[in-house]
């Protein structure tokens, strides 16, 4: 049996997507395709977020068109850690705005959003807005 190219097994990964919105497919079935599509591949990076576990590869397609791939194996461990208002303060805080200017938005105190950036800081386990945005950014 030939090897498939990275263009066949991306278009079996495809349709194993239109397969799993029908239910006809199940998960396992896609390990292989991920395996035979990320095992060409080097590991660039590999970091702790929020989300889970990301990491960022490098291959080439069969044209050897050099590619970066960056996944995040969500973790369901970290669901809820933060609360709906915390997670708002957090997306502000990523975006650049100030703390006044957070208070502002969403119409508290500064000192309520100073204590939600604590909170934000031990439970996320950092101690900058850029550790902040590290971690949530993809």
């Amino acid at each position: 049996m030939a090897a498939k190219t990275l263009t066949q097994t991306l278009a079996e990964l495809h349709s194993f997507g239109d397969q799993r919105a029908r239910r006809s497919a199940r998960i396992p079935d896609a390990a292989p395709l991920i395996v035979r599509l990320l095992s060409p591949c080097k590991t660039l990076a590999i970091e702790q977020r929020v989300s889970g576990l990301a990491f960022r590869m490098q291959g080439q397609t069969d044209s050897a068109t050099t590619f970066t791939l960056t996944c995040v194996l969500h973790s369901p461990a970290t669901d809820g850690v933060l609360t709906v208002a915390e997670k708002s303060v957090a997306e502000l805080l990523c975006e650049g705005r100030t703390l006044a200017q957070v208070a502002r938005l969403r119409g508290v105190s500064l000192n309520t959003v100073k204590s939600q950036v604590r909170q934000i800081f031990r439970k996320l386990n950092v101690d900058s807005r850029v550790a902040l945005v590290r971690l949530l950014s993809p």
